[in-house]
């Protein structure tokens, strides 16, 4: 039987997008970067999914410490069982997400992503 993750990791894709945007944001941390692209992800309607490679990073009680996320992630996707599958899940695709953002725009910086419209959720 699959277990909830104990753990959150990224792909290396990801960690090397994570470097790049704490370099690039300020971040004073990795997991505030890793946050925030969980919460891009969750703004552009992005769904839980399967994430394959996905190196061990943070311990849930590290990152997740008040199981807020955990609420979060249970109300935002009810269907979820795996709620910290779900937000390592979440976290890759929002790197993904930055990585393109920034490709797009290379001198974009961060805040800009705030004010960015969001289509309506179907």
């Amino acid at each position: 039987m699959v277990e909830d993750k104990k753990t959150i990791g990224l792909s290396d894709a990801s960690k090397a997008i994570m470097d790049r945007v704490v370099e690039l944001a300020g971040f004073r941390e990795n997991m505030d970067a890793a946050k925030f692209a969980f919460a891009l992800a969750v703004n552009r309607g992005a769904e839980p999914c399967q994430v394959e490679g996905a190196g061990t990073i943070w311990n849930v009680g590290s990152f997740d410490g008040t199981g807020e996320m955990k609420a979060l992630i249970q109300n935002l996707f009810p269907a979820t069982d795996m709620p910290y599958r779900a937000l390592e899940s979440l976290v890759n695709t929002g790197f993904a997400l930055l990585d393109a953002e920034l490709e797009a725009n290379p001198s974009l910086d961060i805040e800009d992503l705030l004010k960015k419209e969001t289509a309506p959720a179907s």
